[in-house]
């Protein structure tokens, strides 16, 4: 009778290990489908009066200098142009002058993308705010990950209120984009916006 109830406790065991097992199996079969997708909610923006009466001036030299995020890689930089180009036609579209791809503005921009995968805010891995890279250029931010080309990402940037905001805002004259590809190859985008 006692190796009866072994033998049953040994088998309830294996199957509890089995059902188990089968959990992860499925939960790892999700988790390796397709990268999840981010749009910060976060508004980043500054005016140009509020850029000009900054006591205090940012540039992050080291930070510009160590970041080539997309500048390196010919396809992900094809495709941050190409988001810049279908910002500008729906600038366009709604009747705002074109943004001038700015390359201050993309240094930035790889600096941002890279941070990103790092910690995903508005906020700088640091804990700096997002416009220190170099606060006299930066007027605005958008961000976002796991969008897999130009069209993927414009549109849910234009999807959302405050990415929308920015795109639209008729006081911005410069822009630029910059994607970096993270060691998992989920692509982090940064938008960059100025006067």
């Amino acid at each position: 009778m006692k190796s009866n109830i072994v033998n049953l406790k040994n088998k309830i065991g294996m199957i509890a290990g089995i059902v188990v097992a089968g959990a992860l199996v499925v939960v790892a079969a999700v988790n390796s489908g397709e990268h999840a997708k981010g749009i910060d909610e976060g508004a980043a923006f500054r005016s140009a009066a509020d850029i000009a009466s900054d006591e205090y001036h940012y540039f992050d030299s080291e930070a510009v200098a160590l970041a080539d995020s997309s500048g390196e890689n010919s396809e992900l930089r094809a495709e941050a142009m190409k988001a810049g180009e279908l910002i500008n036609e729906i600038r366009e579209d709604n009747g705002l002058g074109e943004l001038d791809w700015d390359m201050n503005l993309e240094q930035v921009a790889e600096v941002r993308s890279q941070e990103a995968s790092e910690y995903w805010d508005h906020v700088r891995p640091d804990g700096s705010p997002w416009n220190t890279v170099n606060s006299d250029i930066q007027g605005g931010e958008n961000l976002a990950y796991g969008q897999d080309d130009a069209k993927e990402v414009t549109d849910d940037w234009m999807a959302s209120t405050t990415h929308r905001d920015n795109i639209l805002y008729p006081d911005f004259e410069k822009g630029a984009i910059a994607v970096y590809e993270a060691d998992d190859g989920t692509w982090y985008w940064s938008q960059q916006f100025g006067y």
